[in-house]
C-alpha cells in the first residue's frame, strides 16, 4: 500500500459511465481511505427529490458530499470523493471554493479527471441497465452535448484514460499521487541544506 506523508483527498471526477465508482473504491483501498461514492450516498434520495428544481438538487448533493468529506478529514486519512463534478472542472471559481473547503486544515487535494470517449460511455451505460441513465441513453446528444465528457478541466488534473483496465487507471493514479507527494516534500525542503 503506498503511503502518503500529507493527509490527500482525491477527488475522482467524470462522465457517468466512466467508471469512477469502481476505480474510488480500488484507490481508496489502496491509500486506506475513507470512501465517498456520490451515488452510494444520494442514490436512494434522488427519487425523493425529482419535484425540487435540478439546481437546488445539485447544489444540496454537492454541498452534502463537501461536508461528509470535510467530516472524514479529522482522522487524518485520506478521502477519495467520486461524483461527476462537472460544474468544478470547468469553472475555476467553483473548484477553488470546494477544494479550498477540504484543504483548509492542510490537506492536499487533487483533482483526478477519468475521461473516455462518448461512445464508450453509452455502451457502459446501456450496459449497466441503471435507471437513473435511462434519460441519458434515450437522448444521447442532449445528453453528451451538456456533460462534455471529453472536454478536459479548466482546472489543474491529473488525467486517467478510462478505456485502459481498472488496474492500469488505479495504477497510473497511485503513480501520480507519490509524484505529487515527492514534489511536494522537495518544495517543503528548498533551500534545508540537511536535505
Amino acid at each position: 500500500m503506498p503511503e502518503l506523508r500529507h493527509q490527500t483527498v482525491v477527488i475522482l471526477a467524470g462522465a457517468p459511465g466512466v467508471g469512477k465508482s469502481t476505480v474510488a473504491f480500488r484507490i481508496a483501498r489502496a491509500l486506506g481511505a475513507a470512501s465517498i461514492d456520490i451515488d452510494a450516498v444520494f442514490e436512494p434520495l434522488v427519487p425523493l427529490l425529482a419535484a425540487q428544481p435540478r439546481e437546488l438538487v445539485r447544489t444540496a448533493i454537492y454541498e452534502s458530499l463537501a461536508a461528509i468529506a470535510e467530516a472524514s478529514l479529522p482522522t487524518g486519512a485520506p478521502v477519495v470523493v467520486a461524483a461527476p463534478f462537472t460544474r468544478e472542472r470547468r469553472d475555476p471559481l467553483a473548484w477553488n471554493r470546494f477544494a479550498a473547503r477540504l484543504s483548509a486544515g492542510g490537506a492536499d487535494v487533487v483533482l483526478v479527471w477519468l475521461h473516455a470517449p462518448p461512445e464508450h460511455l453509452l455502451a457502459r451505460l446501456a450496459a449497466r441497465g441503471a435507471t437513473r441513465d435511462s434519460g441519458k441513453l434515450v437522448d444521447s446528444v442532449s445528453w453528451l452535448r451538456e456533460a462534455e465528457p471529453e472536454a478536459p478541466p479548466n482546472v489543474s488534473s491529473i488525467a486517467v484514460d478510462a478505456t485502459q483496465t481498472t488496474e492500469e487507471a488505479v495504477e497510473q493514479i497511485l503513480r501520480a499521487l507519490l509524484a505529487r507527494e515527492r514534489d511536494r516534500v522537495a518544495v517543503a525542503h528548498a533551500g534545508d541544506p540537511r536535505w
